[in-house]
């Protein structure tokens, strides 16, 4: 018996006090409500006792790591369910899914599994962590158990680790193996080659693959994409070795493949490829991202003598190993769609992190009219693209008309749903509209469904709430429905500005009926339409959306990202509101911040054709502004993290050129802009070096000093940030100080898991940042062949040590929960009894009736009903005996009440009479006593 907050104890001290000076009127009263003060007193103080009891909690520890053999998740919920079925009263489940992160998929509940729903990055097995949670979600002290659903290999902490835990706590772990056969596996164990070399060193990379048998087998070695060698190879049972030879070229990062193949069919297929990166030292060119055919702004930085190379958005790859092929980055005039979400914000991190620079220019598909509003980019540009209202000029009716048809339902990262983010963009679109323009919004399955009616935004502001909320609701979206609607609302709106943004998925969009003839005469009432596209251009209904949007006058986006709506509601909203690119002849005037950028002057003594309306931000440098209304800026610079950005608001190659393009230093202006923007490469000078290497899954970052002059190289300790990407996840930034080795070398390990690149920097307060090139595992640690006595063998080993065993019978885990004892509260039973307690004081005081007892019932009454009795018995006899031919006498047991009743009284009156008159003194104390007696004899 324990109690959980004896504090509360201390009010029998002055409840004693109560009761003792407030009596009662009965004794019975007084136990009832000592009892109930008691009862009410031992509950607050949370009374509890211990009893023994099966009941416990299940945890399963599900391994959802890339290792896992096909169909895992569906044979994992099978088990699940099989476990649930053998549940008992009071027994609890609960599911934790593992691989990079840990997941509690389920807390410990009665009810159904919902299905794995949270992502834990697959290339990791981190079955310690895993182990660890599910213990945590057992109750200290009561019975459970935890069974790992997994194939036994893992990543991480060691998970004998948390065997001691659970042996502490008397958990018992059991184990489900699902795994891949490992027979037959032919994988690559490693390769080698130099981490950096410099342009023109010939070097040698080395691979280890393991065979299972003496087969025949072939190999391809690629090069940034082109194969350099290919062949068979006789390979023995064992280890076998490849090695080749190669020759870097220009500065940047190589990247090779390494493919084998063999006789055999191979159960993990995965370890037959590995990638290597070598990095090149020397100065890197430029990118130039460009969509125009014309490459003159490219000559004239060649001509220049800087080492410039183009390309169209299509052609270049936006992962960390891509960009780090060059010193910096140009996006001319081009939207942001070709670059897409996950390649600007590898960009963005790239140029902060890395010490790159990134250089805008303008344009009518650059800046805001390009997308770049509220895009990862915009944040490291020193300008910003916000719809100020004072630069609006009209008012604007705009309708959002939503695909909420069943597919919108869907999950994507993050927890969300594809409507979710949909709405978001709604949302998003109303607060960039002024208070004067007018919104509204429809969503449409098979049929449509006002949602907020057009109005003016400052009206509809309240019922973003109700955007904000909007559900998938099953079905088609029915294309001329929506388009019907969507015009009959936009032509109620007052402003002349009229438009529609459709979005819809472009693999379900159904019904587009007489869709021409509807937007023919949109177009007359001077209405347009967009279409944003939830998919790609190779869809079913792609080019329908495409039709519309171009007989509405409108743009038409394709994204297969959710995540990318918002933006592109954005970019669409941006462009119809107010066209940033103003295309008339702007005078520009130099400012003395462009001699910090290019250590000269220039004077622009011609107008621009044109530019792009932006902001400057507070912390950036203003090179040129504009010489109309908006005083913008024109030429703007500024440092952000390691990195520099650039913003150029005109164009500098095309129609919108102007008259500045003919100007004498128009060219000198430029190059020298691109020059800031490029940077110099990183170089610690001759006291220092920095060198990196793989060991195993990390990466060795080394800093050497001169032994003679370490002492004064380094004030304070230097810090790395490594900066990891996975294709399809945004990149991921860690910070790190290096430590000393010893008096003139520091040194630092960054981890490296699953197929991350990482790119790291080191930065030495007297030098600045070196950035060094990108590192890589072979492949996924996930499809390392087997380890003997690591992988295999891990879950029996946890078994042993906490008394588990292989699970066979899953429903059975419930009979293996050991009895033990069960804290139970049984406040709530005390306080039911002091109101059971209570009731009954409240009756006693009300009615008595606890204490109520029979009347007493005199001596003569006794008598009489004896008499009665017998008088009764004897007739009942008399009548036998009759009926058998005997006579009995029955006495006359009652006295005739007439007779007694004169002759009592004639008694009592003759003593009346004789009583003698009692008085004062003596005789007559004498007279009572002899009266007292005489009336004891008569009762006898």
């Amino acid at each position: 018996m324990i109690f959980l907050n004896p504090i509360w104890l201390l009010l029998a001290i002055p409840s004693a006090a109560l009761l003792w000076f407030y009596k009662t009127s009965s004794k019975l009263i007084t136990v009832l409500r000592i009892l109930s003060v008691a009862f009410v007193i031992l509950a607050m103080a949370g009374l509890a006792v211990d009893l023994p009891s099966k009941r416990g909690t299940v945890v399963v520890v599900a391994d959802r790591s890339a290792s896992m053999p096909p169909q895992t998740q569906q044979q994992q919920e099978e088990a699940i369910d099989l476990i649930r079925e053998g549940m008992g009263d009071g027994d609890e489940l609960a599911v934790v899914s593992f691989g990079q992160d840990i997941a509690i998929d389920m807390a410990p509940q009665r009810g159904r599994f919902g299905g794995f729903v949270t992502q834990v990055g697959p290339h990791a097995s981190n079955l310690a962590d895993g182990i660890f949670t599910a213990l945590s979600m057992i109750p200290a002290q009561a019975p459970g158990r935890v069974v790992v659903l997994s194939d036994g290999r893992w990543t991480g902490s060691d998970p004998l680790d948390a065997a001691s835990r659970a042996a502490t706590m008397g958990v018992a772990v059991d184990y489900r193996k699902m795994s891949r056969p490992a027979a037959n596996d032919l994988a690559i164990e490693r390769i080698q080659a130099p981490q950096q070399t410099t342009p023109g060193e010939a070097f040698m990379l080395t691979a280890w693959f393991q065979s299972p048998l003496s087969q025949g087998v072939k190999y391809a070695l690629s090069k940034n994409g082109e194969t350099i060698a290919a062949s068979d190879y006789a390979a023995g049972a064992g280890l076998n070795r490849l090695t080749f030879r190669d020759k870097t070229e220009n500065p940047g990062t190589n990247e090779y493949y390494l493919r084998i193949e063999g006789d055999n069919e191979d159960p993990v297929p995965e370890n037959n490829t590995a990638r290597m990166l070598v990095g090149v030292t020397g100065p890197k060119s430029v990118l130039c991202l460009t969509e125009s055919d014309v490459a003159g702004f490219v000559n004239m930085l060649r001509a220049s003598k800087i080492d410039v190379e183009p390309a169209q958005p299509g052609q270049v790859n936006f992962s960390l190993e891509g960009l780090s092929n060059y010193s910096s980055l140009i996006i001319e005039n081009t939207p942001a769609q070709g670059i897409g979400p996950r390649g600007m914000e590898n960009i963005a991190a790239w140029v902060k992190q890395t010490g790159a620079g990134l250089m805008m220019t303008g344009g009518k598909s650059s800046y805001g009219p390009g997308g770049y509003f509220k895009s990862p980019i915009e944040p490291i540009l020193p300008v910003s693209m916000e719809l100020r209202r004072e630069h609006r000029k009209f008012s604007l009716g705009i309708v959002v008309v939503l695909d909420r048809s069943g597919s919108m339902g869907a999950p994507v990262s993050g927890g969300k749903t594809k409507m979710d983010l949909a709405n978001l963009a709604t949302a998003q679109v109303l607060d960039l509209l002024g208070p004067e323009d007018e919104f509204g919004v429809i969503a449409v399955d098979s049929s449509a469904h006002t949602i907020v009616d057009i109005a003016k935004v400052k009206r509809n502001k309240a019922y973003r709430n109700k955007i904000l909320t909007m559900e998938s609701m099953g079905g088609g979206i029915f294309i001329y429905e929506a388009l019907t609607n969507a015009a009959k609302m936009v032509s109620e709106a007052t402003p002349l500005t009229r438009h529609i943004i459709l979005f819809a998925d472009a693999a379900d969009s159904e019904r587009p009926d007489a869709y021409k003839e509807l937007l023919e005469k949109c177009e007359k009432a001077g209405i347009t339409v967009s279409v944003i596209g939830l998919g790609n251009e190779t869809n079913i209904h792609a080019n329908l959306l495409k039709d519309i949007a171009e007989r509405g006058n409108g743009r038409c986006f394709f994204t297969e990202s959710a995540e990318e709506l918002p933006r592109l509601f954005a970019q669409d909203t941006f462009v119809v509101a107010r066209n940033s690119f103003l295309d008339e002849a702007t005078a520009v005037e130099t400012m003395p911040g462009l001699r910090s950028v290019t250590n000269r002057s220039f004077d622009m003594n011609a107008p621009a054709g044109g530019y792009n309306l932006c902001y400057l931000r507070p912390e950036a440098t203003l090179g040129a502004v504009t010489l109309d209304e908006y005083d913008a800026p024109f030429i703007a610079s500024w440092q952000v993290g390691v990195g520099r950005g650039l913003a150029y608001a005109g164009q500098v190659d095309g129609k919108y050129t102007g008259p500045l393009g003919n100007s004498p230093q128009y060219e000198d202006m430029l190059t020298s802009l691109v020059r800031w923007v490029a940077g110099d490469p990183g170089d610690l000078g001759p006291d220092m070096m920095v060198t990196q290497e793989m060991q195993g899954a990390e990466c060795v970052i080394k800093l050497h000093l001169d032994p003679a002059k370490a002492e004064s190289l380094i004030d304070e300790l230097p810090t790395v940030t490594a900066l990891s990407g996975t294709p399809g996840s945004s990149p991921a930034t860690s910070n790190y100080t290096m430590q000393f080795d010893d008096t003139s070398t520091l040194s630092l390990r960054v981890p490296i898991s699953g197929l991350e690149t990482v790119l790291s920097t080191v930065n030495v307060a007297s030098a600045g940042p070196v950035s060094l090139p990108p590192v890589c595992l072979p492949y996924s640690p996930e499809f390392k062949p087997v380890e003997t006595g690591r992988d295999g063998e891990v879950l029996e080993k946890l078994a042993a040590a906490t008394h588990g065993q292989a699970r066979i019978d899953l429903g059975g885990i419930w009979d293996d929960i050991p009895r033990k004892p069960q804290t139970v509260p049984v406040g709530k039973w005390l306080l039911f009894a002091a109101i059971v307690l209570l009731l009954l004081e409240v009756l006693q005081r009300r009615t008595n009736l606890l204490t109520r007892a029979k009347p007493a019932v005199p001596a003569f009454a006794k008598e009489r009903i004896s008499r009665l009795q017998s008088a009764r018995l004897e007739k009942a006899a008399a009548k036998r005996a009759k009926k058998a031919g005997r006579k009995i006498k029955i006495a006359d047991s009652q006295p005739d009440e007439k007779t007694e009743q004169p002759a009592k009284k004639q008694k009592k009156d003759k003593r009346k009479k004789q009583e003698p008159k009692t008085g004062p003194g003596l005789s007559g104390a004498l007279s009572k006593a002899k009266k007292s007696a005489d009336q004891r004899t008569d009762r006898k």
